[in-house]
């Protein structure tokens, strides 16, 4: 499966990286929506927003408000990823 990563995800990364947010549990994130780990996305309040976006608390300890909202598109094989916070 290919990731792409959309500039709005790259842009909200680098500014997540400068205030010292935990990035390696972006990284736990990923490899779990890819592995389908049902046990990581269940803690992590994995849900549907709409036919094809779907919502992940990244990092409950440290903020429930950080939020990663991924897509998997079926005909490229691509998982798009955007990180959010409120």
């Amino acid at each position: 499966m290919k990731i792409k990563y959309t500039p709005s995800f790259i842009r909200s990364a680098k500014r997540y990286s400068k205030k010292n947010y935990p990035m390696d549990e972006v990284k736990k994130c990923v490899a779990a929506i890819v592995k389908n780990d049902k046990k990581f996305l269940v803690e992590h309040k994995d849900h549907s927003l709409s036919k094809n976006v779907r919502e992940l608390h990244i990092d409950r300890q440290y903020d429930d408000d950080w939020l990663m909202y991924y897509r998997f598109n079926k005909k490229t094989k691509q998982l798009e990823l955007i990180l959010h916070n409120n």
